[in-house]
């Protein structure tokens, strides 16, 4: 009697021996992700700053992609700038001026947005 192709495969797995290993690495990978929602490009910022400089990029993206006819993706489309808080950006960006207003760099670093708080630039000096 022949064993199961699965059992097979799973004694020539090179991680064979390791559940906890791999429990560790994705543990260790997900406190890592959960301890920094922004990009590492983005350390440099103040927090709020650097969030609202990923809102403005992922808001930015979805914009492009909304096709404007109805279909189920301009629903999804939707609801993820909705999740975003797309349409507050410029209120968001205006508080952000006004709280930074001392600090020139992070004051020019927003003046590279726009007054709807869509990124004038490429992102190219995060």
């Amino acid at each position: 009697m022949s064993r199961p192709a699965h059992e097979a495969v799973r004694r020539r797995s090179r991680w064979r021996g390791c559940p906890l290993g791999l429990l560790l690495i994705a543990l260790a990978a997900q406190t890592a992700s959960a301890q920094s929602p922004v990009r590492p490009a983005d350390d440099s910022w103040p927090r709020p700053v650097a969030q609202f400089i990923e809102r403005g990029r992922n808001c930015q993206h979805f914009a492009g992609e909304f096709g404007g006819d109805g279909s189920p993706r301009d629903a999804e489309v939707n609801r993820a700038m909705d999740k975003l808080r797309c349409n507050s950006l410029p209120v968001d960006l205006r508080t952000l001026r006004q709280r930074y207003r001392a600090d020139a760099r992070v004051t020019a670093r927003l003046a590279a947005f726009d007054d709807d708080g869509m990124s004038k630039d490429d992102g190219a000096g995060d």
